[in-house]
């Protein structure tokens, strides 16, 4: 198996992982960071070679193509991720405000000044 065809089918199951929505992100996550090694690696190696007709392969367009759905795939995990972190955070923040009510009060002593004069 060349290095085209190795990308190929690296990018290949790195989109499969990525298309189907995992209930265990962390293996997802990871399932996906080794994905993304290994295809560093076969890209660096074609880098390395003398493929210098890359763009004339059969696969050149089916390559291109995967890449875009890839980096959609990888937004859409990202912003997933993005969001939990939200929603941990903000509950987090609201645990802590239940925890001590009185910490955000803008008054401590109860004395309120009248700003008219």
């Amino acid at each position: 198996m060349d290095l085209i065809e190795q990308l190929v089918s690296c990018s290949e199951s790195l989109l499969e992982v990525l298309q189907h929505s995992a209930d265990e992100r962390d293996k997802q996550v990871e399932k996906v960071e080794q994905l993304l090694a290994k295809r560093e690696k076969i890209i660096a190696r074609l880098k390395q070679g003398s493929y210098e007709n890359l763009h004339q392969h059969p696969q050149a367009r089916k390559i291109v193509e995967m890449e875009q759905d890839i980096q959609k795939g990888l937004r859409r995990l990202y912003e997933d991720i993005k969001m939990d972190l939200k929603r941990w955070n903000e509950k987090k923040r609201l645990q802590q405000s239940y925890e001590n009510t009185f910490s955000y009060v803008e008054t401590y002593d109860g004395r309120f000044y009248d700003k008219r004069k």
